[in-house]
């Protein structure tokens, strides 16, 4: 019960600082777990992205081994601007077109290619947590710096998709590769 209330009361906390204030927002990685803010950040996205068609229910993929454990499970069933988010695992790439954020974990290091060769036209949001991934193309990567959780955006691969990401949600994030 305990970590289901620092979940809620840390996802009130990113949530108003990313619709509020549009500098830093840098959640201390020590304070909480690592995957803990990563997840909430992850929840957050859903709120700065537009898909090219209605939406009914979120769905948050993870793709190969599953960092989170408890964290990514307090998600399940939250509302998105009104929309029930749903979290899912998925074992093939086939499987992947029914998510809108995927999350790609480090242990897909050496398919990152063809994952995202398979995602690619599909509308979705790729995230990662692995040295390299936004640089690969996936859109926006976390990383740690100064015992904080940042994240580095992929603008080109952004731009090739058909979602919208929102200015306010690209000003927090750190531009790699061409602009």
């Amino acid at each position: 019960m305990k970590t289901l209330s620092r979940m809620f009361l840390m996802a009130v906390i990113l949530g108003l600082a990313l619709t509020v204030q549009p500098v830093c927002v840098c959640a201390q990685a020590r304070q909480f777990g690592e995957y803990d803010v990563k997840a909430v950040f992850m929840a957050n996205f859903f709120k700065f992205v537009e898909w090219p068609s209605p939406v009914r229910e979120y769905r948050l993929c993870i793709y190969g081994s599953d960092p989170f454990g408890q964290s990514v499970r307090t998600l399940e069933g939250m509302k998105v601007r009104g929309t029930m988010l749903e979290v899912r695992r998925p074992s093939s790439l086939r499987a992947l077109g029914d998510c809108h954020v995927l999350f790609i974990s480090s242990s897909e290091r050496r398919r990152i290619r063809a994952i995202l060769d398979a995602v690619r036209g599909m509308d979705l949001l790729t995230v990662g947590d692995t040295e390299g991934y936004a640089q690969e193309g996936v859109m926006l990567n976390f990383y740690i710096e100064a015992s904080k959780v940042k994240f580095e955006i992929n603008l080109n691969s952004i731009r090739s998709s058909r979602i919208a990401v929102s200015s306010q949600l690209l000003k927090l994030g750190r531009m790699v590769g061409d602009e």
